[in-house]
């Protein structure tokens, strides 16, 4: 069995049919959470996700934000207008399908028992990254005693072992900090797991930002979301 590990697409719907082109022979799919928002293709990248046979979808953060506004209307201006336009856009099926996502939490797949979360943690805690304390990942999967936890949030793509347990960030397929313009996602196949990226055309997304109404006041803040996107955001390999 191949199962095919996403995570944060924000709305990178050429990134997201890369990943789909690449590993179009995978027989299931799990989602960590953070679909559409703030990429300009959020329309494109739920109409698409719509089409899919995903056997886990987990709530992320920008997911509740689109389920509930008022989360972010205390975020910068140029933030608000962009994720407005784009909830703006979204159709009521949409919305439904968010308020499907599941909470974190334990699932079976085939013979893998994985304790699944998007990643986003206490803010007194360090987040998950490759240099965090052991005790920040203890904190995603609760004690469990599952041999797999996979999670996302922080767009890093890596794993750690601790306690015999393996934790598993596939990384952004939207917007990975890695500093290269690619998408980044991970495969279990017959039982193994193995971290990947594609690289892909970024003319269909940048169109789609140069053509968001919404950021009509604010150029500055398109150019800043463009060369985000082209520099793999600039964190560095």
């Amino acid at each position: 069995m191949k199962i095919l590990v996403i995570s944060d697409i924000h709305g990178n719907a050429e990134a997201l049919n890369a990943v789909l082109a690449n590993e179009n022979d995978a027989d299931r799919i799990i989602f960590l959470g953070d679909a559409l928002l703030s990429g300009p293709q959020a329309l494109k990248t739920a109409q698409r996700m719509g089409e899919l046979d995903i056997d886990i979808t987990i709530m992320g953060n920008h997911d509740k934000d689109v389920l509930e506004p008022a989360s972010y209307a205390s975020w910068p201006k140029q933030w608000v207008a962009l994720n407005n336009g784009l909830i703006a856009h979204l159709e009521p099926e949409h919305i439904r399908a968010l308020e499907s996502y599941k909470p974190a939490g334990r699932f079976q797949i085939g013979d893998l028992d994985m304790y699944l979360h998007h990643g986003q943690l206490d803010k007194a805690i360090p987040p998950p990254l490759p240099d965090a304390p052991d005790d920040s990942f203890r904190s995603i999967d609760r004690n469990s005693d599952c041999q797999w936890v996979l999670f996302g949030h922080t767009h890093v793509q890596f794993s750690r072992q601790i306690d015999g347990k393996t934790y598993i960030n596939p990384g952004s397929v939207g917007q990975p900090r890695c500093g290269k313009l690619h998408a980044c996602y991970g495969v279990f196949e017959h039982g193994l797991y193995s971290p990947r990226q594609v690289t892909y055309d970024p003319a269909p997304w940048l169109d789609a930002l140069k053509n968001l109404a919404a950021l009509e006041p604010y150029p500055e803040f398109r150019e800043w979301l463009s060369e985000g996107l082209l520099s793999g955001y600039g964190i560095g390999e």
